[in-house]
């Protein structure tokens, strides 16, 4: 899961930050969860595409663009992503649900009201829109990351082998490509030019890994060990945070 922090005040946003750390620490996965903090909403905007995060939280006081315009300015770009205001005070919830906001925390900020907050959150259904955009053609696609099972280079083009839909190639350097998808921990580079969703792989079989649909991904040998054990470990840390 990919949150933001936008808040002119860097102390408040380091908080906020070890708050959410130490949540999703106790509740998911904690390599699910990258965290990015921005000092301004203009300088959140000219970052923000839609997709590419799944949770927002905005301080609503900020000295240029306040909070209520930058979520005005995200709901034009990104309608679903959820948003979470960080305000002085509760005279300010009715603008904050204006903007469809999934709740707010009035300052200072405690981890009691992150737990609260959090948990009236669907965090399935957040990681299930997580997804990234690509050009095909002059077509620009909508991929969700769940769906996606590997991803190699061919030629100038990358190829995505996803599920429920024939293979889509876009036109990209591959190490430019792979910039997107490697902050998340479910996707893992196992030889120059080709990246898995280890989601997708069911075991690993002598030098490869067998993916769900039973394509066979070759390893690096000399890296097999330690990919390897980064896929174990992921396994594991999957399981144990479902338990």
């Amino acid at each position: 899961m990919r949150i933001a922090i936008i808040d002119d005040s860097a102390d408040d946003g380091v908080i906020i930050a070890n708050y959410l750390c130490r949540y999703f620490h106790e509740v998911l996965c904690p390599e699910s969860t990258v965290i990015e903090k921005f000092e301004s909403g203009e300088q959140f905007i000219a970052h923000f595409a839609e997709g590419l995060y799944e949770l927002i939280l905005i301080d609503y006081f900020m000295h240029t663009m306040n909070g209520l315009d930058t979520a005005r300015k995200i709901r034009q770009l990104d309608s679903s992503v959820s948003i979470i205001f960080i305000t002085a005070s509760r005279d300010y919830a009715i603008d904050c649900y204006k903007v469809r906001a999934s709740d707010y925390i009035v300052k200072p900020v405690t981890y009691t009201q992150i737990v609260e907050t959090m948990s009236l959150l669907n965090l399935n259904m957040l990681l299930e829109k997580q997804c990234i955009q690509i050009a095909c053609g002059r077509e620009q696609l909508k991929v969700f990351l769940k769906d996606i099972i590997y991803c190699d280079a061919s030629g100038h083009y990358v190829q995505i082998h996803a599920r429920g839909c024939s293979l889509l190639r876009s036109r990209i350097s591959f190490e430019r490509f792979i910039k997107t998808l490697l902050p998340y921990p479910q996707f893992l580079v196992c030889y120059r030019g080709c990246l898995v969703n280890m989601d997708h792989m069911i075991r690993i079989e002598n030098l490869d890994f067998v993916t769900s649909e039973g394509e066979h991904i070759p390893i690096r040998q000399k890296d097999c060990g330690r990919l390897s054990q980064i896929y174990y470990n992921y396994i594991f840390s999957k399981v144990r945070s479902n338990q």
